[in-house]
């Protein structure tokens, strides 16, 4: 990361597991990754390609970009020029919550990896997050008016649509249990035979059925979802970078340090403060 290249995170305390991010960025590219709650990003700046599903998304200022949890995808920027990118990282409860405000919507909706090329959704969700902004002294119920109304057109407008299973895949019910054993053992050293041996297949089966159903090698999802839990209790205070670090699966702090701030641009204690 270079000397002009930075990364901002708030966690907004009215609306728990709602943090929003602001990063400047040149030569920064984002790996392969998913994340474990939905992703509304937008540029106010510069260009972005995303790769997921095998297409690509280009996010230019005036769209938005929204990405479920789950769905593998990188981004880089078109060049070399400085691109200012905004994200608001949203808990499937807080989407859930949003639905359920709206007797005539499903509350079960799938929205796939979409730009909304709408410039007022875009204006709003920049509002949104000024209102956020200590220094702007916003009343609660500016902020939640704001947050009510942006999600709420943000979600009438994203695309509607399930998303299909590859052929050879693994079924859902499989990626369930992969997750809930994870989840469950996250502390302890989760093993590919433990894993292949839950889907009933062989290593090389699994594999190849794993990387095919999500996009990536089951150690970097695994990866990723220790990350993504070391960040939700990151935002709890008083608990110690060590006992986090141990708490999802890192032996070594060092370990945890140096892949945190490849994952998210900086260190653990600078993601919390």
């Amino acid at each position: 990361m270079s000397s002009t290249e930075s990364f901002r995170y708030q966690h907004i305390e009215e609306l728990p597991g709602l943090v929003i991010s602001a990063a400047t960025l040149t030569e920064f590219h984002f790996q392969p990754h998913y994340h474990l709650d939905y992703h509304i990003g937008l540029l106010t700046q510069g260009s972005q390609h995303q790769k997921v599903q095998h297409k690509t998304l280009d996010l230019v200022p005036g769209k938005i970009c929204l990405m479920p949890p789950g769905e593998v995808h990188d981004g880089s920027g078109r060049d070399n020029r400085i691109r200012h990118l905004k994200t608001f990282r949203v808990p499937a409860k807080l989407i859930q919550a949003t639905l359920l405000d709206s007797q005539d919507r499903e509350t079960h909706l799938q929205l796939a990896p979409s730009i909304i090329d709408q410039p007022a959704h875009h204006r709003s969700f920049l509002q949104l997050a000024q209102a956020f902004d200590p220094c702007q002294y916003a009343s609660q119920l500016h902020k939640d008016t704001l947050w009510a109304t942006a999600l709420s057109n943000l979600l009438f407008a994203a695309e509607k649509k399930p998303l299909t299973l590859e052929t050879f895949g693994l079924t859902n019910q499989q990626i369930h249990n992969i997750r809930e054993y994870c989840e469950a053992n996250l502390a302890s050293k989760i093993s590919l035979n433990d894993l292949a041996e839950l889907c009933g297949l062989t290593r090389f089966q699994f594999i190849r059925r794993f990387q095919k159903q999500t996009g990536l090698a089951p150690h970097a999802w695994l990866m990723r979802l220790r990350l993504e839990r070391a960040c939700a209790q990151l935002a709890k205070p008083n608990a110690m970078i060590t006992d986090i670090a141990a708490d999802v699966g890192f032996y070594d702090q060092s370990h945890f340090n140096r892949a945190f701030k490849q994952a998210f641009g900086v260190a653990p204690s600078s993601y919390r403060s």
